[in-house]
């Protein structure tokens, strides 16, 4: 289903399930499709909401760039026009710092961060990334990560075929307007205290993204952490059944 919001985005998203509601914010140059082994089963338990980022899949492509903030208010009207309150907000890599800037402004029942990231991320490997998409497409962007060793084994394994799926699915200039926004996101760390949610925080221990752990950790007052042995920074693809018990074991 589509809907437009104020803002003139047209976010695509889809709803399953009843309950508690959750709502699941997928990584960089992912989906709805991110998360297709996980929507089923907690659909099983919970209203479960899921969504295509402004840029992404098959939700509009506006100028960007798309900042963080512009998300955020992305995900509050969506979910006004779905009369979704204190919700469970489950936010992967990009959508964890959607998610944190969510939690800080509305309020949120509790919080599952994936993969977080607290701040912008070294913009280096990114200027890179655009060019490569924008010259030679998003599918040739994911065989160069995967060829500079990015990706865990694990991955690699059981994931690819799914991970070259939704990198399919998103416009080269899509990608590149919310990675400006991603490298302008502004460092969070000072406001993680404002959190006032239960937050669960996933990472694998392969993830080099776990380097932001201990910010997290000491600024999310109400936080605990899980670390998933063997495994790297798409948990949704690489082991989404350990991901799908820790969720519903904390919501």
């Amino acid at each position: 289903m589509f809907s437009t919001l104020s803002n003139g985005v047209r976010i695509f998203y889809q709803e399953r399930g009843e309950g508690k509601p959750l709502v699941l914010i997928h990584h960089l140059a992912g989906s709805i499709n991110s998360w297709k082994y996980v929507f089923p089963i907690l659909a099983e338990k919970y209203r479960v909401i899921e969504y295509d980022l402004r840029g992404h899949g098959r939700s509009s492509i506006i100028p960007g760039p798309y900042k963080i903030e512009d998300h955020s208010e992305d995900l509050k009207q969506l979910l006004e026009e779905l009369e979704v309150k204190n919700p469970i907000i489950i936010g992967h890599s990009i959508g964890t710092l959607i998610a944190i800037d969510y939690a800080i402004h509305n309020q949120v029942d509790k919080l599952v961060l994936i993969g977080a990231l607290y701040k912008a991320p070294n913009p280096e490997p990114y200027e890179r990334y655009v060019s490569i998409a924008m010259s030679l497409g998003m599918q040739a962007l994911a065989e160069f990560r995967r060829r500079q060793g990015e990706f865990s084994q694990k991955l690699l394994e059981k994931g690819w075929t799914d991970l070259l799926q939704v990198y399919r699915e998103n416009s080269p200039i899509g990608y590149k307007y919310a990675v400006e926004g991603l490298l302008s996101a502004r460092d969070y760390s000072n406001d993680l205290d404002k959190i006032d949610s239960e937050t669960l925080i996933i990472y694998g221990d392969e993830d080099k993204l776990s380097t932001n752990l201990p910010i997290l950790q000491s600024g999310i007052k109400k936080s605990k952490t899980q670390i998933l042995k063997g495994y790297g920074h798409f948990l949704n693809f690489e082991d989404p059944e350990d991901l799908i018990k820790l969720i519903v074991d904390f919501a």
